[in-house]
């Protein structure tokens, strides 16, 4: 273990898309592990759509801090211990931030990571948020049966990718949405999808009709904005809408002002309905096991992104909003 812990700091909020300028290196001390905490090496952090919401000058409970290191998941090694249940050696979960090592109490680590079962940075994607997101969401509230249409925007992306694997599972006819010709070839030869559309070069509403004749009965929303404008049009009676992001939205402020949903919902009975991963902790470890036990089968992929240094993170989540990704955007820090 070194002496110096580099981290990547907040400088200043946001409301539109984050870029480099918002964040500076900085060293700081390791610190000193106190009772009831664990000191951790991180070895990989995440870059997640998230985060964009957490660098707002909106007051709001997930804010990140400024002149803390950036609010992240991390999996990284415990290197010392003074807590029940955590040893030398273990790996492990949670909200550690971009830096080198983090000193962190029970209620930032999320769970211990078992390198056994897949490697230890799943933990952050496919075994992790995204891949608890895609399958509790697509479970608890669109509830897809055999034989359905089911559409997933950012299709190729760290969660849609999943989606589109666990629907077409299910017997879905699944299309994806996504925003290039590579992605488009991904969700078709890689993730399973029947159909999908590049959302940039189609005339959506036109694209749509063709790839779902028969109408959508389900929508997983990751994207909102202008696209689920579309979408909504095409969706059958009594279709169900998970509202899991909104990343084609640049900016809140002012709220952008597009055509009104509402009528659809009401002639055709939409249920619209939200999902925020971290409120549905109770169905974490069932979701787990499952993903873990389709990944061993060989019954689910998973692609990621990996960039090499903290000093990379920024470029990181810039690129992605850009949509430059091609699967979980991850930051190595240890070989």
């Amino acid at each position: 273990m070194g002496t110096s812990n580099k981290q990547l700091l907040l400088i200043s909020y946001t409301n539109g898309l984050p870029t480099p300028d918002h964040f500076t290196l900085a060293d700081a001390a390791v610190p000193n592990c106190n009772d009831n905490c664990i000191l951790v090496r991180n070895h990989y952090l995440s870059a997640d759509p998230a985060q964009k919401g957490w660098m707002t000058d909106v007051a709001n409970y997930a804010r990140a801090e400024l002149g803390e290191p950036m609010k992240a998941l991390a999996v990284g090694e415990v290197i010392e211990s003074r807590l029940e249940g955590f040893a030398v050696g273990d790996f492990v979960t949670g909200w550690f931030g971009w830096q080198e090592y983090a000193h962190v109490n029970l209620e930032q680590i999320i769970r211990k990571v078992d390198p056994a079962q897949a490697p230890v940075q799943t933990s952050l994607g496919v075994l992790g948020i995204n891949g608890l997101t895609a399958y509790i969401a697509l479970e608890d509230i669109l509830a897809p049966r055999a034989g359905e249409t089911l559409l997933v925007s950012s299709a190729a992306g760290a969660v849609g990718s999943i989606v589109g694997q666990l629907a077409r599972a299910k017997g879905c006819n699944v299309v994806g949405l996504t925003g290039s010709e590579e992605k488009v070839r991904l969700a078709r030869e890689e993730f399973g999808y029947h159909g999908a559309i590049n959302y940039k070069t189609a005339d959506l509403a036109s694209a749509l009709k063709a790839a779902c004749p028969e109408g959508i009965d389900a929508y997983f929303d990751n994207v909102g904005g202008g696209i689920a404008d579309t979408v909504f049009e095409n969706m059958n009676a009594r279709g169900r809408i998970a509202q899991v992001g909104t990343a084609s939205v640049a900016s809140w402020d002012p709220v952008p002002v597009g055509p009104r949903r509402e009528r659809q919902v009401l002639v055709k009975e939409l249920r619209h309905q939200g999902f925020v991963i971290f409120n549905h902790e109770h169905r974490f470890e069932q979701a787990l096991q499952a993903l873990a036990a389709m990944i061993q089968r060989g019954q689910l992929r998973y692609r990621e992104e990996i960039y090499e240094g903290l000093e990379q993170a920024p470029l990181a989540l810039e690129k992605l909003y850009a949509g430059d990704n091609l699967g979980k955007t991850l930051i190595k820090l240890v070989e």
